[in-house]
């Protein structure tokens, strides 16, 4: 399928919805009428043990490792299961409270705009303690705003990913143990992004002995007691102390994460229901696989489209696909000698035959989204109803690139391949993550540029995930820049939301560097004033009909600029055993709603 419109991608959405069938309770009630089973343990397998808790959006952005996070770690709000979001949704329609007790709209009067200034308040759970018996209180969301901007400012000793949002939070009031009132300089249309899902609320208690020392989550070892769970010092990117319906237990490094039933936890009927979730570490995707045919694992995580079929087969297995906010694509670093020059990335753009990609390697299961794709899925909203959608044509890339002076050699050591107009030859590293899919990928993508005349050096140069996407200060290659071509899925931090992704992946005030301490995530360098006023300017408003045009100018830009190439729109394929229950998709946060799940045999 070329080409996706607005139209077909709502289709997508509604249809992606549909593949899970599994009905189960809601995060705030109880159990509605679910026949369902306490004890057991259930087995989830991941391909992609990462090196850090906190590498769940605080100091990188993994989804595995949000993954191991979220049965432990609260926020203010989590998201919706997929099939539970309604038609038309409106923005809060994609959120369900959780150590917050409504959603705050300018509607219910929770949020309050005067002027060019916002002020949002948050109305807390009562009776929520934390997994070491410490009270969750409103001290730990003030204390959370502060950890991440307020203050350190931009000297924050822990390399966090990125402060956007946060940076845009005057101060914060607590006039009571359970009322927060978040005061902004500005209008911050993306306030729900803030202190919500895994990590959305760290514990006050903790972070003050972090702070008593060099305020490095990272290297400051606190100490925890969790009755039944952990006791003992570590540094926060290797245990943690939440309020969820799991507590951390032990991370055997190459082996398992174990979590263990919270007897205390706020969400009530008898939940969770299980006694353990044990996270076990697989080498890759087809690892997961044969232990899913061997019964080995009960669940299996991140698992690719072209494992499809032979998951067909499996019959005590249940396989969900959904469509994602995000694609798979290509970064371009602006600053390699060639890549500089938008007339190659667009000759690039224009010679990889995307849609067969999808219908060879995706088994069709997908589509190839627009140019400038940061309005797909749940932002769908804000999608350009004329977005640019460039077509495979290597007869046309090969006369721009013609015309633009780069000359095909047939003889010296540029033989079969382009020189620039300067006369060097045109060479590329491409670089992604150790996946059978992606080195498949990389291979059809070396044989497009070629028949171009762009040669993609080999052996490609592949890193494991944690030296792939690890904060620059440690050398990962996308923070640092250390790439030409890079291949990963990038994605939406928050449904519905294109800020959480095209502020932080787009303004020029994202670029990380040693000098800004690494925040950001602008990992092609791409600068331009028009996308950056357009993208402040989408943050000016919370009605969602006054942001829509801004993001249409960003999306006119960013095809203009060609920072990236999107591949195709990515799925999520997970599968579990027929014996699991309770269990519901989501393409944000996975193992969301796990005080739900249960075994049934």
């Amino acid at each position: 399928m070329r080409g996706a419109s607005l139209r077909s991608l709502r289709l997508l959405a509604v249809a992606a919805v549909g593949t899970v069938l599994l009905a189960a309770c809601s995060p705030t009630g109880g159990n509605n009428g679910t026949t369902y089973k306490l004890g057991g343990r259930l087995t989830v397998a991941s391909w992609q043990e990462q090196d850090s808790l906190l590498s769940c959006n605080i100091t990188a952005a993994a989804p595995h490792a949000c993954a191991y996070v979220n049965p432990a770690m609260e926020g203010l709000l989590t998201v919706k299961a997929n099939q539970d979001v309604p038609p038309n949704p409106k923005l809060s329609d994609y959120w369900v409270p959780e150590l917050a007790t409504e959603v705050p709209t300018l509607e219910n009067g929770d949020v309050k705009v005067t002027g060019d200034k916002m002020d949002v308040t948050w109305k807390l759970r009562h009776g929520v303690k934390w997994h070491d018996g410490v009270a969750f209180t409103s001290k730990d969301v003030k204390s959370t705003f502060d950890f991440w901007f307020l203050k350190f400012r931009d000297k924050n000793p822990t390399p966090i990913v990125s402060v956007s949002g946060w940076d845009q939070v005057e101060s914060v009031d607590t006039p009571d143990e359970y009322t927060v009132v978040v005061h902004f300089h500005t209008v911050y249309a993306a306030y729900l992004t803030l202190g919500t899902g895994p990590y959305g609320v760290l514990p006050d208690h903790l972070l003050q002995q972090i702070w008593a020392n060099t305020g490095n989550l990272t290297t400051d070892k606190v100490t925890v007691n969790i009755p039944g769970g952990y006791s003992g010092s570590d540094t926060l990117d290797k245990i943690m102390v939440g309020t969820g319906p799991f507590m951390f237990k032990e991370w055997i490094p190459g082996d398992h994460l174990a979590l263990v039933r919270n007897p205390h936890w706020w969400g009530g009927g008898n939940r969770p229901y299980l006694n353990e979730i044990r996270v076990k570490f697989d080498a890759d995707a087809n690892s997961e696989l044969n232990e899913l045919r061997t019964n080995t694992i009960d669940m299996a995580l991140d698992l690719r489209p072209s494992l499809l079929p032979p998951l067909s087969r499996l019959s005590d297995v249940t396989t969900v696909t959904i469509l994602d906010s995000a694609t798979e694509h290509l970064d371009i670093n602006l600053h390699n000698t060639f890549l500089k020059d938008v007339t190659l990335r667009k000759a690039i753009l224009m010679a990889i035959d995307r849609q067969k990609i999808v219908d060879t390697l995706l088994l069709g299961r997908t589509v190839v989204p627009p140019d400038a794709w940061m309005c797909i899925q749940t932002g769908a909203w804000c999608l350009d109803p004329n977005a640019r959608h460039t077509q495979a044509d290597q007869p046309a890339a090969n006369k721009l690139l013609n015309d633009a002076g780069y000359k095909l050699q047939d003889s010296g050591p540029c033989k079969s391949f382009r020189t620039d107009p300067q006369g060097r030859c045109v060479q590329l590293h491409l670089v992604t993550t150790t996946l059978p899919l992606r080195e498949q990928q990389e291979v059809a993508i070396a044989a497009d540029l070629a028949a171009i005349g762009i040669q993609v050096i080999k052996p490609f140069a592949n890193q494991p995930a944690s030296r792939m996407f690890g904060s620059c200060t440690s050398g990962g290659v996308i923070y640092s820049h250390n790439f030409d071509l890079a291949m990963y899925t990038n994605n939406y931090s928050y449904p519905a939301e294109p800020d959480s992704l095209a502020y932080t992946a787009y303004h020029s005030s994202q670029i990380p560097t040693d000098l800004n301490g690494c925040v950001g995530q602008n990992t092609t360098f791409v600068s331009d004033p028009q996308l950056d006023q357009a993208l402040d300017q989408a943050r000016l408003s919370v009605k969602l009909s006054d942001r829509r045009d801004k993001y249409i100018v960003a999306q006119h830009r960013l095809a203009d600029l060609v920072p990236e190439i999107p591949l195709y729109q990515a799925v999520d394929v997970e599968a579990y055993n027929k014996k699991v229950a309770g269990y519901k998709g989501n393409e944000f946060w996975w193992m969301n709603q796990s005080a739900d799940w249960f075994i049934n045999q």
